[in-house]
């Protein structure tokens, strides 16, 4: 019987190890961005064990490209919303006035735990190198020089909740004067652990399944 009990303790034991291990692991989560013109792809990447094991997603997901509604048929579209929207009058409006609220008030609260996530992490790699090109010359020296400054300020602002390695920033605007272009490149490395992950990642799904406007109207019309 005391083998028994002796061994369900070392199980246990490695058990509480192997999590313990698992929550403090470093994780390099992986931001790249490609624009070129009107195409653009998001990947988002999960690295573990200095990059051994990988996980990768893309947006727009690869595979057959979804063709494009017409004109006419988004504007029916539109009409039909709007008709929805207002056909029971007065009671329509206010359930949309409320669900806008709340919606507000979920994306404030997720906000405040992407904040809390990012004082957390250090961003090791920032590499964010644009190149567009106008025809007239003066407006070109103008928009780079409010490329310039967009960046300065989104950086800045980021910088007063994400502890930014200077080592691994490079900022880079090439203006292409005389000629209609457009290339961004965005490369952004967080360092965090895996724990702190999960826990944002349930904090965020509580918020969005349990406080979603569509429960709480339900729930406060049949209260």
């Amino acid at each position: 019987m005391r083998h028994i009990v002796y061994l369900w303790l070392i199980i246990a034991a490695i058990t509480t190890g192997i999590l313990i291990m698992l929550v403090t692991l470093p994780v390099q989560i992986r931001i790249i961005y490609e624009g070129h013109g009107r195409s653009h792809k998001v990947q988002l990447g999960l690295e573990l064990f200095n990059g051994r094991v990988r996980l990768n997603t893309k947006w727009p997901p690869p595979g057959p490209t979804r063709p494009k509604a017409s004109p006419n048929l988004t504007r029916k579209r539109a009409v039909v919303r709007y008709k929805s929207l207002l056909g029971s009058g007065g009671v329509s409006l206010l359930i949309q006035w409320r669900r806008l609220r709340q919606m507000i008030t979920v994306v404030r609260r997720s906000l405040g735990v992407l904040r809390s996530f990012m004082r957390r992490s250090v961003c090791t790699r920032l590499r964010w190198e644009t190149g567009f090109g106008l025809d007239d010359y003066a407006a070109t020296g103008l928009t780079a020089g409010l490329i310039w400054a967009g960046k300065g300020l989104l950086i800045g602002f980021f910088s007063r909740y994400l502890r930014i390695n200077s080592e691994g920033v490079r900022i880079v605007v090439a203006p292409q004067f005389g000629n209609l272009f457009y290339q961004s490149n965005l490369d952004c490395i967080l360092e965090t652990s895996l724990g702190y992950i999960m826990i944002v990642v349930l904090k965020l799904c509580m918020i969005w399944l349990l406080k979603r406007p569509g429960i709480l109207l339900r729930r406060k019309r049949y209260a």
